[in-house]
């Protein structure tokens, strides 16, 4: 495991990079409180390498969930660069179409979120295997992979025909995880996904975490339970030294 030190500008080199923060700038602007600005990232510049978990630490409200929203195209940055090396190419997240992020979302990026947010009455197998089917899987192929990962996560089958709007916090979160571990995604962002967990599925969560790392994934991760960071993370970057 290796660790970020202060001042660091680049974390590896651009050898088996998948994805490449450059010179990151990002506040936020308070319109309804005299137009206050609440600085986030200071030229930040980052390099996230194929079969890594890079884990992201520091205090509470330091931007962590925010990097992980810029990476996927939720924020908008105010300057800088966030590559995503596809297809023999570079893709701008910060300046490239709608079309185009959609189109990384669906077949590059994939994003464990820290709540689940989805359209009601849609049922959880549905929602699990969508990822799957929007990638051109056959919808018979996708059903059997989404019930497989349902199983493995422990969601009773009884409940497979169902709303998640009506699930537990820890059963919402494992639909959240088996959607985004269920497509082969070559980056995949995590913010907090064990948060809710029993001691069981925990342990899924690592060996779903290892299996893509074996695949050659990119993973960029947030984990406040010690015990996982240890078992998952190859690199650790410390915000408080390298975003401001």
């Amino acid at each position: 495991m290796s660790y970020v030190s202060e001042n660091s500008a680049i974390v590896n080199s651009n050898d088996g990079a998948l994805l490449t923060i450059q010179n990151l700038h990002k506040q936020f602007e308070l319109h309804t409180q005299k137009n206050t600005s609440i600085p986030i990232f200071n030229d930040l510049s980052l390099v996230f390498k194929k079969s890594e978990c890079t884990v992201l630490v520091g205090p509470s409200g330091l931007g962590k969930s925010t990097l992980l929203k810029c990476l996927y195209g939720n924020y908008k940055i105010d300057q800088g660069e966030v590559l995503v090396h596809f297809d023999d190419e570079n893709v701008d997240m910060a300046t490239c179409s709608a079309q185009m992020i959609n189109a990384l979302r669906r077949n590059v990026i994939g994003y464990v979120s820290q709540f689940l947010r989805v359209i009601p009455r849609v049922p959880a197998i549905d929602l699990v295997s969508e990822p799957l089917i929007s990638q051109g899987c056959a919808p018979e192929q996708a059903i059997e992979k989404a019930q497989a990962m349902l199983r493995r996560l422990s969601i009773p089958e009884n409940l497979w025909n169902l709303s998640p709007t009506t699930f537990s916090g820890g059963e919402q979160q494992r639909i959240n995880i088996a959607r985004g571990f269920i497509a082969d995604y070559p980056i995949l962002l995590l913010d907090e996904p064990t948060a809710s967990l029993d001691h069981r599925n925990v342990q899924v969560v690592i060996e779903l975490i290892h299996e893509a790392k074996a695949r050659g994934v990119a993973i960029v991760g947030i984990f406040h339970d010690e015990h996982v960071r240890d078992q998952v993370s190859d690199v650790i970057i410390n915000l408080a030294e390298v975003a401001q």
